[in-house]
């Protein structure tokens, strides 16, 4: 009995081994070892089962420098798989490209920061308004390695932001992160982000004014005013805005927005308390690319629906330009390089970078040949290209000398000649105008009052003032007249004084129409030999003033002029310094847009 169970045990053993032996020999027939199963994958090396569907596997998980520090056997290490906990993703060695990769995509996740100081929320929110493209975070980020991101937003409000994308290049950077949903109520919710799976701590939160639905009101565009000095490369600032008179009829919320015109727009939005007129204000974003103006058109969303075309023009400064002065340089300004002219030039008051500026500029740069320069040393100087050229008594070019000043207008070069030399006049007129018919002569003398046209033109009605139908008046010498001219000027000033009663034909004041060239008869139209610019006390000499307690602001000398032809001496007003300034805002605008240095 004994001998017979033992036998019995023999078999049972033996029959569990061949099992056992079978199995094993099943696995390695096929290549496969199973964990947790009797059936690996057979396409499998290994398959390993969660016995209870509770369980994972893990694979050596190391930091990013760790992961560097193995020492690759490039032949024989491709797949070699670890998990990244820097990068909190699964890396894998490419005997390809020879470099470990990312599950996470080709680069993987992306290293950054986000500056919560710098994000900001864009766009109007408006409960019960759908968000739109325009509704976005613009959110500052720090990148310090390239790759993948995702961002999110979220509100408890019944709308989130979320944006996902690929960072190429290390560095500061702007993104924009899209808005989604439909705000339920008027408040304001702080957004909770998260990069990367991360969240975010922003302190203060990042917020969202939700507004309640549009009231109703108008606009006053008539009397909206841009503010702040506009630059180009130089982003806008606070003080930056458009102040917009409005008349509310009913309360609500309010948006207001402007196109977006060579890189910058307004925009401005809230929740009207009270109704009746009252002003708000848009507040600029974006930089100026350009000096050229900018109209802006003013969109409202009035439940009233109010028009859409309400224009606002938007002045850049313009930067600084070369000015060379031909000249007697003396305290009298006759050329503008001295004297009160100068200062007028120079004034912040008139050509600044202030809100204030009349005409907003950055300056000259100021040069001058004197009265007397060779036709070599003037040749020089114009081919050195100044954007204006200011021309005074008692410069008294030749043929040749105007034939080069001729030279420099034909290339888009501006001048201003003030001038009382009739051979002088008479050189540069042929010159300018390829006519060797004009003439010149001398006219009537010093104190004479000439009349100016009522043409729109941009010197006779300029930013400094508007001299149409008014008067200039001559300085110590004789006025000198133009005559044979035909076509190709706008005339200012006839050759006729208004206080004397002596025939006199030609012209006394004009601008070319085909080239940069304004021209008076009188070289000394700028004279006033008072540093502060104070009008000098005779009335018939020195008829420029600007004086220094008003930042030399050019204004009229109010008693001037010989007594003649039915006027008692000093009962004319002549306008000399206010038509300089509108002549030198001019040829700013010309040497911007139009000048020697714009082609």
């Amino acid at each position: 009995m004994k001998t017979n169970f033992t036998t019995a045990k023999i078999k049972v053993l033996l029959l569990a081994l061949f099992l056992v032996f079978g199995q094993f020999y099943s696995q390695l027939q096929n290549g496969s070892v199973g964990i947790n199963t009797s059936s690996p994958n057979v396409n499998s090396v290994l398959d390993v089962v969660s016995g209870n569907n509770n369980k994972g596997i893990l694979i050596p998980r190391l930091t990013e420098n760790q992961r560097n520090a193995i020492i690759i056997n490039k032949s024989k290490d491709d797949g070699l798989t670890i998990y990244n906990t820097t990068e909190d993703c699964f890396n894998y060695w490419s005997f390809a490209d020879d470099e470990w990769k990312s599950v996470c995509g080709q680069m993987g996740k992306a290293v950054f920061t986000v500056d919560c100081s710098n994000t900001k929320v864009m766009g109007t929110y408006v409960k019960g308004r759908d968000l739109t493209t325009s509704n976005y975070l613009s959110i500052f980020v720090n990148v310090t390695k390239i790759g993948n991101y995702t961002i999110s937003g979220t509100t408890i409000n019944g709308y989130n932001f979320y944006g996902t994308g690929t960072f190429l290049n290390t560095g500061v950077q702007t993104i924009q992160i899209g808005g989604q949903g439909n705000p339920q109520n008027v408040q304001t919710d702080d957004v909770s982000l998260s990069a990367n799976g991360t969240d975010v701590t922003c302190t203060p939160a990042v917020s969202v004014n939700v507004l309640s639905p549009a009231g109703s009101y108008t606009m006053s565009c008539g009397s909206a005013v841009a503010n702040g000095v506009y630059k180009v490369g130089t982003a806008l600032n606070s003080s930056n805005t458009i102040t917009l008179p409005i008349n509310v009829s009913s309360l609500g919320s309010y948006t207001i927005t402007t196109n977006t015109v060579d890189g910058i727009s307004f925009r401005g939005s809230g929740t009207f308390t009270s109704t009746g007129n009252q002003n708000i204000t848009l507040s600029g974003t974006g930089t100026p690319s350009s000096t050229a103006m900018k109209t802006m058109t003013i969109t409202s969303d009035s439940q009233g629906g109010v028009s859409t075309t309400c224009n606002v023009s938007i002045i850049v400064v313009v930067p600084k330009k070369t000015v060379l002065h031909i000249g007697l340089e003396s305290a009298y300004g006759y050329s503008a390089f001295t004297g009160p002219s100068r200062s007028l030039m120079d004034s912040p008051t008139n050509f600044g970078t202030t809100a204030s500026s009349i005409v907003k500029y950055e300056g000259f740069t100021h040069t001058s040949l004197g009265n007397s320069p060779s036709s070599a040393a003037l040749q020089a100087a114009l081919n050195a290209k100044p954007d204006i050229v200011i021309i005074g008594y008692n410069y008294t070019p030749n043929a040749t000398d105007a034939g080069y000043i001729a030279s420099y207008l034909n290339k888009k070069g501006i001048v201003i000649a003030l001038t009382d030399d009739s051979g002088t006049a008479q050189n540069l007129f042929r010159g300018i105008f390829s006519d060797p018919t004009i003439s010149a002569s001398n006219g009537s003398g010093a104190g004479s009052v000439y009349a100016l046209s009522n043409t729109d033109d941009p010197i006779l009605n300029g930013p400094f003032g508007d001299v149409r139908g008014k008067n200039w008046g001559e300085d110590a010498s004789a006025t000198v007249n133009i005559s044979g001219l035909t076509s190709g000027f706008i005339p200012y000033s006839y050759a006729q004084p208004i206080n004397n009663a002596t025939a006199r034909t030609g012209i006394s004041g004009l601008r070319s129409s085909n080239v940069n060239f304004i021209w008076f008869g009188d070289g000394g139209f700028l004279s006033n030999e008072n540093a502060n610019g104070n009008p000098y006390s005779s009335n018939t000499i020195e008829p420029f003033v600007a004086p220094s307690s008003g930042g030399y602001f050019p204004v009229q000398k109010a008693t001037y002029g010989s007594a003649g032809n039915g006027y008692s001496a000093g009962g004319m007003q002549v306008q000399n310094s206010i038509l300089f300034a509108n002549m030198i805002a001019w040829a700013v605008k010309q040497a911007e847009f139009s000048g020697i240095n714009t082609q």
